[in-house]
């Protein structure tokens, strides 16, 4: 196979920071010198420093700047989807739906009085969920709906099949214990046939058939979070052309 200058298969693409005020005129120019540098496109990420808004129309402007000026040199313009990361919650949109939409984790305690977080109460445990109102639970699909309606749909409404596709970056279960979803209990119903709440000592203790509680909650979860975020996602581009 004989490569010409626009042949891109084999140069990198980087991810590019948007994180001051952004100008046209210089979106333009460094698009141009990533080419005389032998890049073969760009990821958009938007970064810490960023003073224009967020997707707003300057923001969109810019990205027409750039993915016209990459047509013009035969490079390929990407999207990450996400300001910052882990990729989303669409800079905060999504959690500020409610608490439905926010990650929650698993905990148990002695001595908390019910309230409307409260899961269960088996003996002396009282299982609650907490929650991180930064970011997203995903292990519920309409979560990832959501992050796909203001953080993707937007772009393919503006450009279509002018951007190659979108990068996804570090979408996280947990970082702080056990991972929760409120649609878990239903969830482990239907794969297991086993009601979850009655099970969830064996989850904090070595009790009952405690290993094969865990393997199923962490199996269940792991399903879970590859349909509901990354099927969900890879499915959407799909339907459209795009790449993931």
């Amino acid at each position: 196979m004989e490569f010409t200058d626009n042949d891109n298969i084999c140069r990198p693409i980087p991810f590019w920071s948007f994180n001051e005020k952004l100008d046209k005129a210089e979106t333009a120019r460094q698009v141009r010198l990533m080419k005389e540098a032998g890049q073969g496109g760009f990821f958009i990420h938007a970064r810490g420093g960023l003073e224009t808004p967020y997707m707003g129309e300057e923001w969109f402007e810019n990205v027409e700047t750039a993915v016209s000026e990459a047509e013009k040199c035969g490079m390929e313009p990407w999207i990450y989807d996400e300001n910052g990361w882990p990729s989303g919650f669409a800079d905060g949109a999504v959690p500020a739906l409610g608490e439905e939409y926010v990650q929650k984790y698993l905990r148990v305690c002695s001595d908390r009085p019910i309230d409307n977080r409260t899961i269960a109460v088996i003996g002396d445990y009282h299982f609650y969920y907490d929650t991180n109102p930064f970011y997203v639970d995903l292990l519920d699909k309409k979560v990832t709906e959501a992050f796909i309606k203001r953080a993707y749909e937007p772009y393919y409404k503006r450009f279509g099949n002018r951007i190659a596709g979108f990068f996804t970056d570090e979408p996280q279960l947990s970082r702080d214990g056990y991972p929760w979803s409120l649609t878990l209990p239903e969830s482990f119903k239907s794969e297991y046939g086993t009601d979850l709440l009655k099970l969830l000592p064996e989850l904090f203790y070595p009790i009952g058939n405690y290993r094969k509680t865990r393997m199923m909650f962490w199996r269940l979860v792991s399903d879970k979070f590859s349909h509901s975020y990354a099927e969900t996602i890879q499915k959407w581009c799909n339907e459209r052309g795009l790449k993931l």
